[in-house]
């Protein structure tokens, strides 16, 4: 029988998730605080369902493109660092606005009982780096030089006097869900390419593909999986396929599927940001019944 904790314990699960959205995502909110807001949802949508990435892809402007990027990636550094990671620009004038992600490195490390925490280094030699790791006692890591400035991620070996002693740590090796890494497209096109190329399996939500509840077990297949997947969303004012015909391109020649995750929608059209989280809670079901039946054979 599977304790309580085995399952509500944040671990990174496979198959990674990613997203893809459109800068068009912010085209249709003149206030700059709806802006934030609507960012803040994607963040936190991702956050609660464990994105690996989110995939910014340009299909209207580069201003908004460069704007989204930057606020989900404040949005996604612990709060104790940003203002030590990330200089005062005009565009994070209303980044008081974001919702707080409360994932295991934004939090206290009781929460998640984790001796892991992100800290950036504040002074370096060949003997020692100190890292301010928003403790009441900074970490100290022996052995290499790291620049200062640097973000880093530590495992609190051990307290020592005034200081705690860690390791640098790569987070590929976490196994904790460590939040989200955002990049950047100059088009879907460019996205899609750079998914095929290092074989993420690309599906798209869409309300022209088929009913997910027509290719639930072979989407079941595919999380049952080690591969990254990539789903992909529309933007307000055009769907995924109608951005790559924009484009020149073929949108089912790169997708393994698309799908409708919202069939019937009682409404004339779904904002990205809600779309987002029915899709995501959707696919988090059908991951963690897969993980959960294989637990209890």
């Amino acid at each position: 029988m599977l304790m309580l904790e085995e399952y509500v314990y944040p671990y990174r699960t496979k198959p990674y998730i990613s997203i893809a959205i459109p800068s068009s995502i912010v085209s249709e909110s003149p206030d700059p605080r709806e802006k934030v807001r609507k960012i803040g949802y994607i963040g936190r949508a991702s956050a609660i369902f464990r994105v690996e990435e989110i995939f910014i892809y340009m299909d209207d402007s580069e201003e908004n493109l460069n704007y989204i990027y930057e606020l989900l990636s404040y949005l996604e550094i612990p709060p104790y660092l940003r203002r030590k990671l990330v200089p005062y620009k005009p565009s994070l004038r209303y980044v008081g606005l974001l919702p707080p992600l409360k994932t295991p490195h934004h939090v206290r490390r009781e929460i998640f009982n984790t001796n892991l925490r992100e800290g950036v280094v504040i002074d370096s030699n060949d003997i020692r780096s100190i890292i301010d790791i928003g403790l009441d006692k900074k970490g100290v890591a022996y052995g290499r030089y790291i620049p200062r400035g640097s973000r880093v991620t530590v495992k609190i070996v051990r307290e020592q006097r005034d200081v705690y002693i860690v390791d640098i740590v790569d987070e590929k090796e976490i196994d904790i869900y460590w939040g989200y890494k955002v990049y950047r497209f100059k088009s879907m096109k460019e996205m899609l390419e750079y998914s095929i190329k290092n074989s993420y399996i690309v599906i798209g939500a869409s309300k022209k593909g088929q009913p997910l509840y027509c290719l639930e077990s072979e989407i079941k297949d595919i999380l049952s999986g080690d591969k990254r997947i990539v789903i992909v969303f529309g933007g307000p004012r055009l769907d995924i396929d109608e951005i790559a015909v924009n484009e020149g391109i073929d949108i089912y020649r790169y997708s393994r599927y698309i799908i409708n995750f919202i069939p019937r929608q009682g409404v004339e059209s779904v904002r990205t940001e809600e779309a987002i989280f029915a899709v995501l809670s959707l696919i988090n079901y059908l991951r963690e019944q897969n993980i959960m039946c294989e637990k209890q054979k």
